[in-house]
């Protein structure tokens, strides 16, 4: 990849159009966007979100009383609400953080147990120590083939860097790319394709609100999918900007407790205290790492480039 494309964002209100994000530069190192942003008094507002967050969106929207739009790459209408990972937001724009979804790991359920049993437990160790392994050789099935796993693009966006770094401090070896058959742009889209094309891959890391948006579909298609926390782990700040008075109201609706209570079933956990009414296959996550600083991004994504492959 030439670079990181970290949540593009335009609105265009009267010819100006808002950017934000930062992108890695060819020669790696981190540049931040530009910003301006103008006043929107548009009281109908819909929320836009990405992939990874289609499930707490579309909840979200549903509790809010209003619509939801796929966040787009370019210009969105003034009359919307974003919410999206903090990390691939540009700091200037002050977005209100409200939730929050550690990276974790999701297996399918029939194929959790031969790997536990293989290794003592499901971690990230397990995972880059075993990929490429039949399962014939860790005690399953022959007919399972080989073990694989899949992973998003990390200079996407902070989601999937934030999962590659786990990945990255097992010091996976170089070949764990022939390894990584299941490969998307994003969480969302990756935990999408897990489910369309469950032989691809039979782990998968990755934000946890990413995973959530898929449980109930992989149960219809293809099976339970079995999820479980590194430890330490990464933990993602959600964050909500937009310009108005209905966006205004729209943030501070999101910190209500009725909403903040509502999150667990959405597939976040709320910013501060436990969450509540957690979605059936969620479970506890580890310690919180962290987050990766803007001086370690450049090695991190260069070290998926080398492992893995652009």
């Amino acid at each position: 990849m030439s670079g990181w494309r970290a949540g593009l964002v335009a609105i265009a209100i009267g010819g100006l159009v808002l950017a934000i994000g930062w992108v890695v530069t060819r020669d790696g190192s981190p540049s931040t966007s530009t910003t301006t942003v103008t006043g929107v008094e548009d009281p109908d507002v819909a929320l836009a979100c990405p992939p990874a967050l289609q499930l707490a969106c579309d909840g979200l929207a549903q509790a809010l009383g209003t619509s939801r739009r796929t966040l787009p790459p370019g210009e969105i209408p003034a009359d919307t609400l974003v919410i999206n990972f903090a990390g691939d937001i540009a700091p200037e724009l002050e977005a209100q953080s409200f939730a929050k979804s550690p990276v974790a790991i999701a297996m399918w359920g029939e194929r959790s147990p031969i790997l536990e049993q293989a290794c003592g437990a499901v971690d990230i160790q397990c995972l880059i120590e075993n990929a490429g392994q039949t399962w014939d050789d860790l005690g399953g099935p022959a007919n399972w083939g080989t073990m694989l796993i899949g992973l998003a693009d990390p200079t996407e966006g902070i989601a999937d860097l934030e999962a590659w770094r786990v990945v990255a401090a097992a010091n996976p070896a170089a070949g764990l790319g022939e390894w990584v058959r299941l490969r998307a742009p994003e969480g969302g889209q990756l935990l999408a394709d897990l489910v369309l094309f469950p032989s691809r891959a039979d782990a998968v890391v990755a934000s946890e609100a990413a995973i959530a948006s898929q449980l109930e579909n992989a149960r219809a298609r293809a099976g339970r999918l079995v999820v479980f926390y590194p430890d330490p782990g990464p933990f993602l700040t959600i964050s909500a900007f937009g310009e108005g008075r209905g966006a205004r109201n729209l943030v501070e609706r999101l910190l209500a407790p009725d909403i903040q209570s509502l999150l667990g079933s959405l597939g976040l956990r709320p910013s501060t205290g436990e969450a509540t009414n957690l979605l059936r296959d969620l479970g506890t996550p580890g310690a919180e790492l962290p987050a990766v600083t803007e001086a370690e991004k450049p090695a991190l994504i260069s070290s998926w480039e080398a492992v893995v492959g652009g």
